[in-house]
C-alpha cells in the first residue's frame, strides 16, 4: 500500500485510508473516515465521520464531516458521505447529517471553490460549482451541474435544479427551475441558461422546447397550475417534463420570474 502520510498527521484509528494517498501536514483525519485511492489532502484539514471516493482533491484548512451548526444536534454519529473526483479549496466546510437516515450528500466532479459552505443534510448532484463564499443551508438539494456563483445565500430546504445558474450575491428563498437563470437580492428567475444548456450538449430544438416552456410558465397571466396543463396536452419533451415535475414537487414554492417593463403583476409568482 502506497501512502504519503506526514508524520504531522493525525490519523484515527479505525480510519481507512486507500492507495496512493497523500496527507500533508497538520492535517486530522478522525473516526469513522474513509478515505478512497488517489485522493490529496493538504495541510490543516479536519475529516471526520466520512466515506470519500477516489481522486478527490483537499487543498487546505477544509473541514468534512464535522458536527452540525443545528443546535437540535444530539451527537450521533451521522456521515457525509462523497463521490469521487471533487475539488475542495481552501477553507470549505462540508457538515454531516442531523439524523441517521441519510448522510448529507455529495456526488462527483464537483468544485468547491475557497470559503464555500455546505451545510447538514443538503444532498449535491454531480459536476456542481459553488464558487467562493457561497453557502446552502441545511436539507437544500442541488442537481447535477448547478451553478452557485460568489456569496450566493441558499435558504434551507430549497431546490435547485439541474443546469440551473444563480448569479453572484443572489438570495434564494424560493425553489429555482431545472435550466433557470435567477439573480437578485431576493432572487427572481431571469431566464433560461442557454449557455449552460448548449455546453452539456442540448440541441436547438431542445433548448427552444425549454425557452417556450419558461416563457408559458413565467411570462403570461394564467397560473401555473394552468401553464402546466397546458403543457402537459402538447406531448412535452423530456426537458420540460423535467421543468414540470419539479414544480410540482415543490414544498417552498418556486422562484417567480422578473417581469419586464410594463409587465402586469399576475398570479403566477411566488406560487
Amino acid at each position: 500500500m502506497s501512502q504519503n502520510i506526514h508524520p504531522t498527521a493525525i490519523i484515527a484509528p479505525d480510519a481507512k485510508i486507500g492507495n496512493n494517498v497523500t496527507i500533508c501536514p497538520y492535517t486530522i483525519i478522525g473516526k469513522k473516515t474513509t478515505i478512497g485511492d488517489g485522493t490529496w489532502i493538504g495541510p490543516y484539514c479536519v475529516i471526520e465521520n466520512t466515506l470519500m471516493g477516489e481522486k478527490n482533491e483537499i487543498i487546505s484548512a477544509a473541514s468534512i464531516g464535522v458536527k452540525p451548526q443545528d443546535l437540535s444536534y444530539d451527537g450521533i454519529e451521522s456521515m457525509v458521505v462523497m463521490g469521487s473526483g471533487n475539488q475542495i479549496r481552501e477553507g470549505v466546510t462540508i457538515h454531516r447529517a442531523t439524523t441517521l437516515r441519510e448522510p448529507t450528500s455529495i456526488g462527483n466532479n464537483c468544485l468547491f471553490m475557497a470559503n464555500s459552505h455546505v451545510a447538514h443534510d443538503c444532498r449535491l448532484g454531480d459536476n456542481v460549482i459553488m464558487v467562493n463564499n457561497s453557502g446552502a443551508a441545511g436539507h437544500v438539494e442541488i442537481a447535477n451541474n448547478a451553478i452557485l456563483s460568489g456569496m450566493v445565500a441558499v435558504h434551507q430546504f430549497v431546490r435547485i435544479g439541474r443546469l440551473a445558474m444563480i448569479s453572484g450575491l443572489s438570495g434564494l428563498p424560493l425553489d429555482v427551475p431545472p435550466f433557470c437563470r435567477a439573480s437578485g437580492g431576493r432572487a427572481k428567475l431571469v431566464g433560461i441558461n442557454t449557455i449552460g444548456l448548449r455546453r452539456n450538449g442540448f440541441t436547438r430544438e431542445m433548448i427552444f422546447a425549454v425557452k417556450n416552456a419558461y416563457k408559458t410558465l413565467f411570462h403570461s397571466t394564467r397560473t401555473l397550475k394552468e401553464s402546466i396543463e397546458i403543457l402537459r396536452t402538447n406531448n412535452p419533451t423530456p426537458e420540460v417534463l423535467e421543468i414540470i415535475t419539479f414544480i410540482e414537487n415543490t414544498k417552498r414554492g418556486i422562484t417567480a420570474a422578473r417581469r419586464k417593463k410594463n409587465q402586469k403583476e399576475t398570479d403566477v409568482d411566488e406560487q
